[in-house]
C-alpha cells in the first residue's frame, strides 16, 4: 500500500499539469511569496495561542484551527531546499509538497533586540533584509511553524528576493540545518552549563555592551566534547573563532565563566567535571578534531528572548 502523498501524483514529467514544472524552475530555497492561510491543529479547550484562543467558545475538542486572515503576514519563506522544488534531477518527481514559513514584521521590539535580530542571533527567527524596500518593517521568517503547499500554488507565485546576492541567501539552508540539527543535551548539561553562560552573557549586556558585542565577532561559534549528550559526566567546552585567535578581553572573560560553571558544577554535587575553555581557529582545527565536538547555537543567541 503506497503513501496518501502519491495518490493522483503524475506518473512522468510529462504528466505534471501544463507549465508547473517549467514555472518552478526559477524558485530556489530562500525566495519570498505571498503568504498562503495557515492552518493547524489545536485544543481550544486548553488553547496555548490566540488562533485557538479564538475557538475555544465553539469547540471542546481537538481540532485544526485557521489563522485569522487578519493576522497573516503578507510574506512567507520558500524553506524547501531547492532541488526539492522543480527536481530538475529526478526523471519522475515524487515531491508534491514545498515547506514554507510566515514572514512577520518585528519592528516593534527594542532597539537591542532588533540589533540582535538582524544579526540572525534569536535562533527561530531568520531576518530577511531586503522586504524592508518593498514596505517599511522589519521582517522576519518565523521558522517555528512551516506550512505545505503544493507545487501547482508556488508555481503560480510571484518571486520576490529577500537577500541580494546567492551567497548571502544560503543562510537560510543554514538556518532550517540549525533547527533540525540542534543536538539534545541533557538536564545537566543545560542547568550546569547552558543557562549560566546565557545568564552571564545577558549580564555583560546591559553592563559593558562593547565587551559583549566583542563576543559575538570574534566567537562566532562554540561546541563541547563530551563523554555523553544526554547524561553528561565530563565536558570540555571550546570556543571557535575565524582566522584568528580572539583578544585578550575575550578570553579572560571565558576563562572566567568557565570557572564559575566549573565552581557551580563541583557545588551541586551532581558529578559533572567541566574543563577548559579550549580557543580554536576554524582554518586551523581539524576536520577529524572537528567531529568530535558537539556545535551548539551560538551562545549568545538566546539569552535576549528568554
Amino acid at each position: 500500500m503506497g503513501s496518501f502523498v502519491d495518490d493522483g501524483l503524475p506518473a512522468s514529467r510529462e504528466d505534471w499539469p501544463h507549465g508547473v514544472l517549467a514555472a518552478l524552475d526559477p524558485f530556489v530555497q530562500g525566495d519570498v511569496v505571498g503568504c498562503p492561510d495557515f492552518v493547524f491543529h489545536g485544543a481550544p479547550y486548553a488553547p496555548i495561542t490566540r488562533t485557538s484562543t479564538s475557538y475555544a467558545g465553539d469547540s471542546d475538542v481537538a481540532m485544526a484551527v485557521m489563522v485569522n486572515p487578519e493576522d497573516l503576514p503578507p510574506w512567507a519563506l520558500v524553506t524547501s531546499g531547492t532541488c526539492d522544488l522543480a527536481e530538475q534531477d529526478a526523471p519522475v518527481p515524487k515531491k508534491p509538497f514545498v515547506q514554507v514559513a510566515p514572514i512577520v514584521d518585528l519592528s516593534d521590539l527594542d532597539p537591542g533586540d532588533q540589533k540582535l535580530l538582524k544579526g540572525n542571533k534569536f535562533g527561530y527567527l531568520l531576518h530577511v533584509p531586503l522586504l524592508s524596500d518593498a514596505r517599511p518593517g522589519l521582517w522576519a521568517a518565523d521558522l517555528r511553524i512551516e506550512y505545505p503547499v503544493e507545487k501547482t500554488w508556488l508555481a503560480g507565485q510571484e518571486r520576490l528576493r529577500g537577500w541580494a546576492t546567492e551567497r548571502e541567501q544560503e543562510i537560510v539552508g543554514l538556518a532550517v540545518a540549525r533547527q533540525r540539527q540542534r543536538p539534545a543535551m541533557g538536564r545537566r548539561f543545560i542547568e550546569h552549563v547552558l543557562l549560566p553562560t546565557r545568564k552571564r552573557l545577558g549580564e555583560l549586556r546591559k553592563r559593558q555592551r562593547a565587551l559583549a558585542d566583542r563576543l559575538d565577532q570574534e566567537i562566532p561559534e562554540w561546541a563541547v566534547e563530551v563523554d555523553s549528550r544526554l547524561d553528561p559526566r565530563r565536558v570540555a567546552i571550546v570556543l571557535l573563532s575565524q582566522d584568528c585567535m580572539p583578544s585578550d578581553p575575550v578570553q579572560q572573560w571565558w576563562r572566567e565563566t568557565v570557572e564559575h560553571l566549573r565552581e557551580g558544577a563541583s557545588a551541586s554535587g551532581g558529578g559533572m567535571t567541566i574543563i577548559g575553555p579550549r580557543f580554536e581557529r576554524l582554518d586551523e582545527l581539524p576536520v577529524s578534531e572537528y567531529r568530535k565536538l558537539t556545535p551548539l547555537d551560538s551562545p549568545h543567541g538566546k539569552f535576549s528572548n528568554e
